[in-house]
């Protein structure tokens, strides 16, 4: 039924549009509200609302807009804008417009739709409508208790024994016999849920409510089961498990840490109602008390970083539907709640986001087999399987193989990442973890009853969905491999947090890689409101005295708390966001903590050089001379003194703008006094990094930058054409190089083959990005020379991959002028050797495509511009540097203005639609 409605909205959607492209008018589509598809639940007071706008005509722009919001579907149809209706609003924007109607009150539905005009005053069709919900806006909103189901606490857990308590059950039954108009269900848990109603999962959401710093904040979830009610007897249910707020987390059991579990609480717990509104007005609110009935079942172990295991034998089937019976299950407990503030859950939950089937199988040793699932990536393995009751399975999953085809996995370190199943023994049975995850290629499976084919496992990749953005392809295969090994990395981490490593016991919200790789992760994805959750969840662990932690959120800390280049998370990720989506509300819910962050480093500093902390961790994982740690610490204090400039000045606060611009100029000078010689050598720092940070954040005199980026260049030839830099440095030195005037050497590290290079891995087989340039040789094994292999050596770590921005910024030359790409640059840098390259960038605006080739002498441009928006279009300069558009002269083509000639460059204004540029 659900996929019949969705053909049916589909076909409509394309009916529509169509008809409106066809007239050549502009029409507005991919209506959102908070950055997402008619979200349920929120709690924002005044949300966003965002659509694209469409036309068959070039040069289009929108000259006013109208939204009409309704409390109904039926009255937005009718016109009726009970709730907001702008009127003919002459204005070009199109996202990041506040709603702006009458109040809005907890559990408002809120439907809408947009009609806009173009420059001659024609107005389109009303988009298709939109909808949105209200969460509960106040705590008396809220009816139950938190309950909880007590299976016994394991006091001697530290270090030696797991300690792995099953997961609890809760189920309530209830009646419903009136007409139901709709029902919506508000929910969340200390530890991770999973809703059911009448024997149905409730949504396509896994591990809710997420992780946050439970006493701060605790997430919840809205759903809509209006459908999954039936008319007389109804069981909502819960099965809760440890998750984050119980369970396993990060590397604490590695280190010895005083505690390595539990961190926020012991007994995970349950809270939320069902709230049914009939057509008669009455409503029934079902909320989680003392009478909810609890009870153990079949999943006897659940733990994000340890796995899952599963008794078939214990089912109780039916448990939660209405005719089971449950005279032996317990009184649920009520339970101490966290100390966090309830709120609504900001972004979109893990869920299911593909399923791939084994590239083959192999037996390295008798009864044992190893599936191939052909990449890296972040889920859980989906099990069929029939044999005896009481037989055993145990999956165990690794990224990568020893030569004699065995699992390694000696760098998951105290991450035991297996799950088992027992059979009950009747026919074929299949099972799917619900409560922990792995990141591995590899799924090692013993005792099957008899040799498998492949149909027995199935990789189930898994989420934070973000969705893709982009498109890349260059003459160069493996540049096209190296494309699809960022995507692969990024998303297997970006799983509620933005995880260093998704396999071993680590995937903490590392600021570091988060900062340095934020902007290649925005060009690969939307990921606005994935980072707007991030952030909050950095706010919150920000600490007493201002400096942002070393990951988010922060459990717990192992000595130092902080780390230049690192703690600049929480300038750096806010400010990306703001240029990438135009975003001014990250920047006003950030601003207090990034000021106290600005005068925690200003205090700290001496003569406005920040030194390094205790803990510095450098540029980590350079393979060439080190950068000192007072250098980064210095060059990322101006970094973000500029960077908080802008914001302040995008929210309106000048004077706040001016002080930290004086600020900058103040870190400059000194910087450069105790850096940089008068002939534009670093002195003490005379390395790649040392350079690529200096030149990338404006560290550099101006007479003296051409110098630094020579120096620069030449230490790069000098070593073989390959870097000698580690996470911080290794994306600045290409930014770097294509900034000032070298970017046919950054052409030569991306195309790089030798070690350290991308090309060195995916030459040893790598099918993602890897922690280290050579996790991997086919000569070295797993010790590629670095010795370290157990404790410091992920196959999925997306540091590396923030190559992403150049790739997208100079190879594709995609470019925003100001915040929010609605004035674009588009000024690829063309590369000989490369030959050719295109790609494309679904913007807040909608989609930027630019490509080129070199043929025969001639160079070929084709570029996409979105509607509502205009570009400067850099065209090279190319042989007699005649140019035509779609094959007209540039000369007689009335619709583009050239801005500038000379300086290698043709500079034209261009708006809206498809070019085809011709020089030779």
């Amino acid at each position: 039924m659900k996929l019949h409605m969705l053909l049916i909205a589909i076909l409509i959607s394309l009916v529509h549009t169509g008809n409106a492209l066809g007239n050549g008018k502009i029409t507005p589509d991919y209506l959102r509200c908070e950055y997402k598809v008619n979200p349920l639940g929120i709690d924002v007071k005044k949300p966003r609302l965002s659509w694209e706008l469409y036309s068959d005509q070039a040069n289009q722009h929108q000259s006013a807009y109208q939204i009409m919001v309704a409390s109904s579907l039926e009255k937005l149809n009718k016109g009726q804008a009970d709730l907001w209706d702008t009127g003919k609003v002459l204005s070009e924007q199109t996202n990041q417009l506040p709603y702006s109607g009458e109040e809005l009150i907890s559990r408002q539905d809120c439907y809408w739709k947009v009609r806009v005009w173009n420059s001659e005053d024609e107005v389109s069709a009303w988009s298709e409508p939109a909808h949105w919900s209200m969460g509960l806006m106040q705590y008396t909103d809220w009816k139950g208790t938190w309950i909880t189901h007590r299976t016994g606490v394991n006091q001697k857990h530290k270090y030696k024994e797991l300690y792995l308590p099953p997961a609890r059950y809760f189920r309530k039954s209830f009646s419903s016999d009136k007409k139901v108009k709709k029902a919506k269900a508000y929910f969340t848990s200390a530890g991770l849920f999973e809703l059911r109603l009448n024997g149905e999962k409730v949504g396509e959401d896994h591990f809710t409510p997420g992780w946050t710093d439970y006493d701060k904040r605790i997430y919840y979830v809205t759903y809509d089961v209006t459908e999954q009610l039936n008319k007389g007897g109804n069981v909502i249910g819960a099965t809760v498990a440890d998750g984050w707020y119980a369970g396993y987390l990060g590397f604490a059991l590695l280190i010895g840490n005083e505690r390595v579990r539990g961190f926020y609480g012991v007994d995970p717990a349950v809270f939320g109602q069902l709230e049914i509104e009939y057509e008669d007005g009455t409503m029934d609110i079902i909320a989680t008390d003392a009478t909810w009935q609890a009870n153990q079942g079949p999943i006897r172990e659940a733990d994000i970083l340890m796995g899952e295991a599963y008794d078939a034998r214990l089912e109780m089937p039916g448990w939660d539907g209405p005719d089971y019976d449950a005279e032996n299950w317990s009184a649920s407990r009520l339970s101490f709640p966290p100390d966090g503030k309830l709120e609504a859950y900001p972004a979109e939950p893990v869920g299911h986001i593909e399923e791939i089937q084994p590239m083959d199988i192999t037996e390295p040793e008798a009864g044992v087999y190893v599936f191939d699932l052909g990449k890296n990536f972040a889920g859980v393995a989906r099990l069929k399987a029939q044999g005896k009751s009481g037989q055993k399975i145990t999956l165990r999953y690794g990224e990568m193989l020893h030569d004699d085809g065995t699992l390694m996995t000696e760098n998951l370190r105290r991450a035991r990442a297996t799950d088992t199943y027992v059979l009950k023994g009747v026919g074929v049975e299949e099972w799917t973890p619900k409560f922990t995850y792995h990141g591995f290629r590899y799924v090692e499976v013993s005792g099957l009853s008899e040799k498998p084919d492949k149909e027995a496992i199935t990789g189930i990749v898994m989420n934070s969905p973000t969705p893709k953005t982009s498109t890349f392809h260059a003459a160069n295969d493996m540049n096209n491999t190296l494309y699809e090994n960022i995507l692969t990395t990024q998303f297997a981490n970006f799983f509620e947090v933005p995880t260093d490593c998704p396999q071993r016991d680590e995937r903490l919200g590392w600021t570091g890689d988060a900062q340095i790789y934020v902007r290649s992760a925005a060009y690969n994805a939307d990921v606005a409101a994935f980072f707007t959750k991030w952030l909050v969840d950095l706010d919150d662990a920000q600490r007493a005295y201002g400096a942002y932690p070393n990951y988010a959120p922060f459990p717990y800390s192992r000595s130092d708390q902080f780390s230049p280049g690192w703690m600049d998370a929480g300038v750096i990720v806010p400010h990306t966001l703001y240029k990438m989506y135009g975003d001014t509300r990250i920047i006003e819910r950030m601003y207090a903590g990034m000021k106290r962050f600005m005068a925690f480093q200003l205090e700290t500093s001496k003569n406005y050089l920040r030194p390094a902390s205790r803990l510095n961790f450098g540029d980590w994982l350079a393979v060439g001379r080190q950068v000192s740690d007072d250098f980064i610490a210095a060059a990322y204090f101006g970094h973000d003194a500029r960077l908080m400039s802008e914001m302040a000045k995008a929210i309106g606060k000048e004077g706040d703008a001016d002080d930290y611009a004086q600020l900058f100029d103040h870190i400059k000078k000194a910087f450069i006094e105790k850096y940089i010689d008068k002939d534009g050598i670093i002195r003490d720092d005379d390395n790649q990094t040392a350079y690529a940070l200096a030149l990338c954040f404006d560290l550099y005199p101006e007479h003296l930058a051409a110098k630094g980026a020579a120096r620069l260049a030449s230490m790069i030839q000098a070593n073989g054409n390959v870097f000698s830099t580690g996470f911080l440095g290794t994306k600045h030195v290409m930014l770097a190089l294509s900034a000032n005037g070298y970017p046919d050497l950054a052409y030569d590290l991306f195309m790089q083959t030798d070690y350290p290079s991308w090309g060195y891995s995916i030459e040893n087989g790598s099918t993602s990005i890897w922690e280290r340039w050579n996790s991997y040789t086919r000569e070295d094994g797993f010790g590629g020379g670095s010795g370290n292999n157990a404790r410091m050596n992920s196959f999925s770590h997306y540091a590396f991959g923030a190559v992403a921005e150049w790739m997208f910024r100079y190879g594709l030359g995609i470019d925003t002028e100001g915040a929010g790409f609605r004035n674009i640059i588009i000024r690829p840098q063309i590369n000989h050797r490369m030959k050719a390259m295109k790609g494309s960038y679904r913007s807040i605006n909608g989609k930027i495509a630019s490509g080129w080739k070199i043929e025969d002498g001639k160079l070929l441009m084709e570029i996409e511009i979105p509607v509502n928006t205009k570009a400067k279009v850099y065209i090279p300069d190319v042989g007699e540097n005649i140019i035509r558009v779609d094959g007209v002269p540039l000369g007689k083509v009335d619709d583009l203005k050239v801005l500038s000639e000379g300086s290698g460059y043709t500079v034209l204004e261009a708006g809206s639609g498809k070019y085809v540029f011709t020089c030779e």
